[in-house]
């Protein structure tokens, strides 16, 4: 997993990635932007309450619950990004480092699109449905939130690009021989979601790392 790691970072100066890297630091900006008006318009849908020192907190409350919320939302719906650049990433972190690999499968941009918007979807409500024990499980809270979207990274980084080069029956093998070990991918792309500016390049370096996973467990001696 480290030389998957070190890969990833080492490759981020590539002069084919610069535009790519470009594109998703603006894009992820304009979604963590988007997030954070969502839920101040969510949070002051609730409206107020005409308690005096109620309605007195409820500004800071709001400002924590942006946060907190934006946070939430975040590890899944950045997969939709990530479903944007796939095909050019991984050619390019290909070209690099697997050029004995024979073309992937042509895959269809709305079938990318579809699986992302999908994985959103699961993610952000998964989170929001656990979002009381996030609230009242102090200090366990953030075991929970790397356990369940390391879980959910994991799965999908590993699918999306797993169905560039293997059919569904492979892909669930391959999922079921190496879950442990994608789980901790998981938690890796889930923490860099989490650390201030190096989540807005996620899109790329989760793609790219996913990439370098899938090929390192794909090569690993099998053992008998």
């Amino acid at each position: 997993m480290l030389t998957s790691i070190s890969r990833t970072l080492g490759q981020l100066g590539d002069p084919k990635l610069r535009s790519i890297l470009l594109i998703s630091v603006l894009g992820t900006l304009a979604l963590i932007v988007g997030l954070a008006f969502g839920a101040v318009w969510l949070i002051d849908g609730l409206g107020r309450t005409g308690i005096g020192w109620v309605d007195a907190v409820l500004p800071w409350l709001a400002g924590l619950g942006t946060f907190v919320l934006a946070l939430l939302a975040f590890p899944g719906t950045v997969q939709i990004l990530s479903g944007l650049f796939l095909d050019r990433v991984a050619e390019i972190v290909e070209g690099r480092h697997y050029a004995d690999l024979p073309p992937a499968r042509p895959q269809p941009f709305s079938e990318t699109m579809l699986e992302s918007v999908r994985f959103a979807l699961v993610s952000v409500g998964l989170n929001l449905l656990v979002l009381p024990l996030y609230l009242l499980l102090p200090g366990l809270n953030l075991l929970l939130f790397y356990g369940l979207n390391g879980y959910l990274l994991g799965r999908e980084y590993a699918e999306l690009v797993a169905t560039r080069r293997m059919t569904p029956e492979e892909i669930q093998r391959f999922r079921l021989a190496n879950r442990g070990r994608l789980f901790l991918g998981g938690v890796v792309i889930a923490a860099v979601t989490t650390v201030p500016l190096l989540n807005l390049a996620t899109p790329v370096l989760a793609t790219a790392f996913a990439l370098h996973e899938h090929q390192r467990l794909r090569r690993r001696p099998e053992r008998g």
